[in-house]
């Protein structure tokens, strides 16, 4: 998977969210917004192509959590992006 060029993620307070970068992209139904986690995870990424096992042991290393758990997260968060537009396969 890799990360759609022209989303990027932005700080508002200690919230973050990802905002399309062009007006092309912008669809305000697609705002993502994300926890601690998952930011974490988004700026770990970069632009390098990753897998839901990638996701898996960016969450291992941060927190202390079973690979069981840490996958399932993993692969909840894949879904969500991949259904916001925002990562493609």
């Amino acid at each position: 998977m890799k990360k759609i060029k022209g989303f990027a993620m932005r700080r508002l307070g200690q919230d973050a969210m990802i905002v399309a970068e062009s007006v092309d992209l912008i669809d305000f139904d697609k705002i993502v917004s994300l926890n601690s986690s998952a930011a974490y995870v988004w700026e770990s990424l970069q632009e390098t192509d990753f897998t839901t096992q990638t996701i898996t042991d960016i969450l291992m290393q941060r927190y202390d959590v079973e690979e069981k758990v840490a996958h399932k997260d993993a692969s909840e968060l894949v879904n969500l992006w991949l259904n916001a537009g925002i990562i493609k396969e």
